[in-house]
Order: structure tokens, then sequence, then C-alpha cells
């Protein structure tokens, strides 16, 4: 149930495939036909020759509308089928003192696992300081918003075009317009592009930012490595940024093992990896339910070597930043044996690449969306027909490959490098 009813949802999505593709079409080569088209109308309608007028208002205006009508939608309904109350009940459980990763909600006696770390905890504690679910609900609101002015400052000259091709994207906008299980998942795009955003500032503000970035990504651990292979030192640039994620990361680490001990290790970093039941889609549920893979301790450090394995792939072949971080994150969602619902927002900083991947990501949202809402949200749970969820993951799984292979293949980075974005941001106007 999202944030526009039943028929509402499909609708949304395909406006949002609409007009992710028309953006993509404008910049597409062999379609000038959609540029000139744009163009013809924007002159007639606004009798400008240029996009100079676009500000980031523009976006948020529209993207703030979705929110609050989401949040006021979400909040009549049955908060128990969304994450809602489990979140509220962790950060309660963190202002007493309790174990915030395994809370009963929902009147049910058993806790569940809250596999998100230090920073979400942080979130979920601001959120209860309102003492109920609609404090929660508007923190991870504002979360998922803050994508768009992340992806404004990162674009340099093409800021534009690239807050219009997210604000649009399949992999973002029906997320947002989901209940609390969409926006929450934005912390990993934001740890990310907050990441690319420090790499251009000097001094200590820039470290300062590598810092923030790093304790975002403790909220899901694999976000931690795409900043590590984003930060690693190019050239005459020290080792502190690498060094400060790490340190981060750990520090956060630390303290939560202080407080709440070996269950915090088990919920929080292996179950990101390793969530014992065939739900995902990439071809680890095709292999799941064939009984060629079992959930275990081992095969969740192979995904690890795995994950470790690409970081040092794009540290040797020193790609650019943007380029690297998402190598690592199409690996990290090729790897994981639970890329369920909304972690395609885990590949919005993909989106700041060539038109030939923003191509592929298209694709990729459009037949996730299709796995989620019919394959295995339909299909599967209600008329046990698996075989559809099990031919889309591997259709998805084939598309991202694809995307990291041209990655490692031609490292097709359409932004400027993090030092030509940060002398855009310090005053050169695109």
């Amino acid at each position: 149930m999202t944030a526009l009813g039943t028929v509402g949802p499909i609708l949304f999505f395909a406006a949002s495939f609409g007009a992710n593709a028309l953006v993509l079409a404008y910049r597409w080569e062999r379609a000038p036909v959609v540029r000139r088209s744009v163009d013809r109308l924007r002159r007639g309608v606004l009798g400008r020759d240029d996009w100079s007028w676009l500000r980031l208002r523009h976006l948020m205006v529209p993207l703030g509308v979705v929110a609050v009508v989401n949040l006021a939608w979400s909040l009549s309904g049955p908060q128990c089928s969304s994450d809602a109350l489990a979140l509220l009940a962790s950060g309660t459980a963190a202002l007493h003192g309790q174990d915030p990763f395994q809370v009963a909600a929902c009147g049910f006696a058993n806790p569940d696992p809250i596999p998100y770390g230090a920073a979400a905890v942080v979130l979920d504690v601001t959120g209860a300081l309102t003492g109920s679910v609609a404090g929660v609900w508007v923190v991870w609101q504002l979360l998922g918003l803050g994508v768009i002015p992340l992806v404004w400052t990162v674009g340099g000259d093409d800021r534009r075009y690239l807050s219009v091709l997210v604000a649009t994207s399949v992999l973002y906008l029906p997320n947002l317009a989901t209940r609390i299980d969409g926006p929450e998942n934005t912390i990993v795009p934001i740890a990310v592009l907050l990441g690319l955003y420090a790499l251009g500032i000097p001094g200590w503000r820039g470290r300062a930012l590598e810092g923030a970035s790093a304790f975002l990504s403790t909220a899901r651990l694999p976000a931690v490595f795409p900043l590590l292979a984003s930060s690693y030192p190019r050239g005459r640039r020290s080792w502190s940024l690498p060094s400060i994620t790490v340190a981060v990361f750990l520090a956060a680490a630390a303290a939560c093992f202080a407080l709440w001990g070996r269950a915090f290790v088990q919920v929080v970093y292996l179950d990101q990896f390793a969530r014992g039941r065939p739900q995902s889609f990439n071809l680890f549920d095709l292999l799941f339910r064939a009984g060629l893979l079992h959930s275990s301790l081992a095969l969740t450090e192979s995904q690890g070597v795995g994950v470790l394995g690409i970081v040092a792939l794009v540290t040797w072949r020193r790609y650019s930043p943007e380029v690297a971080s998402a190598i690592v994150l199409a690996g990290v969602m090729l790897l994981t044996q639970y890329a369920m619902l909304h972690f395609d927002l885990w590949l919005v900083p993909l989106l700041l690449l060539g038109t030939t991947v923003n191509r592929a990501l298209l694709l990729y949202g459009g037949l996730w969306y299709l796995d989620a809402n019919l394959a295995m949200g339909y299909l599967g749970p209600s008329r046990g027909v698996w075989w559809p969820t099990e031919l889309l993951g591997v259709a998805l799984t084939a598309i991202l490959l694809y995307v990291v292979v041209r990655l490692i293949r031609y490292g097709e980075g359409k932004v400027p490098g993090a030092s030509e974005a940060g002398k855009t941001r310090s005053g050169v106007r695109p």
C-alpha cells in the first residue's frame, strides 16, 4: 500500500517511467526529435532559449507535495503494514537504554530484528522524541527529500539535468511516494552522495563531511564499501579521507557493541547480507528456491570477500570517485542475498553516469517494480507461481552485470571530477 491508494501507485509509477524516459530521450543522440520538441515547447511556454531559469526549488516543491501526501495517507492507514511502528519502537528502546536492534511491535510477543545501524538508531530516536509514529515518519521523509539537493550540489555544470533525471527516476520517485519503507532506504545514496561532495571540499570541512557520510553509512553495512572506493587517494591526495571513513565506521560499531553486545553484530552486520529466506530481486532467489544454495556463515563470508574484491579492483584501476562508488554499489546489489523491495534506491548514485547506463537503469527499475508488485508481490504468495519472479531475477542480474562490465571497461562518468565540482560550488555559476 502506497501514498496513492490501490490503483494510484500503478499510475504514479507509469507517470514516473514516462517522465524518466522523456528526460533520458532528451539527450539521446538517436532521438533528436525529442529534444527539438521539448525545446520548442519550452520556448513557446516560457519564452526562454535555455534551462538557466531552473532552480532547486522548482524540483523540491512538487517533491515536497508528494512527501506530504505520502505522510498524510500513511498515517491514516494501518501502521503494521510498514516498518513505521518497528522504527518507533527501536527509537523508543534506545531512549530508555534498551536494545534498539530487536524490538516487539504491533502486539507481537517475539521481537523482530531491526538490522539498521547506529545512524538509523539516531534518526529513530529523533523521531521517537515526539512520542508518536508521525515523528519517525517526518524524519525519514525529510531524509528521502535530501537526495535531490545533494545531486544538485555534486552535479557541477550538469546539475540541472542530473537533478531532473534523479527526481523523475523510477529508482527514486516511486520509492519516495511509498510508505516509510521507501524513504528509509535513501540513507545509502545520501551517504554516498555526501561522500562525493566531501571530496570537493578542502580542509577540515571536507573531512568533517566525510566523517558525516561515514556515520550515515553505518545505517546499512554495505554503504561503507562504495565510500571506501570513492575516497581512495588519487595522485597526491592523502590517506586522510579513507582513514576517516574507516575510523568513524569502526567507532560507531564499537560504541554499539559496548552498549548492546554481540547481538548487535549478528543483527546489523551479518543479517545485512544473509537473511535466510529466498526473497531477493537477483539470482539468489532462484538459487535458493532450487536448493543450489543455502544461507550460511560461509556464504556470507564469501559475499563479503567478493565485495572487498570489487573495492580492490576499482582502487587498482583508479576510476573516478563517481564510477568507483557506482561499480561497488552495483556489486553489492548483485552479491547480497536480500536485495528486497526498495533496495533499488541504493543505485541512485549510478544516475550520475552516462546515458547508456541510465537507459539500462530505466529498464532495471521497470522490471524491479514488475517483480515487486506482480511476480513476487502477488503471483508467488497468492497463487504459488514463482517462475516469473525467478525469470525476472535472472533478467535483473543480467542488466546489472551489463552495467558493471560497461563501467569497468569504459568508466563512463559524465559528471565533472570532484575538484571541478568543488570549484563550481565555490562561485562559478553554471
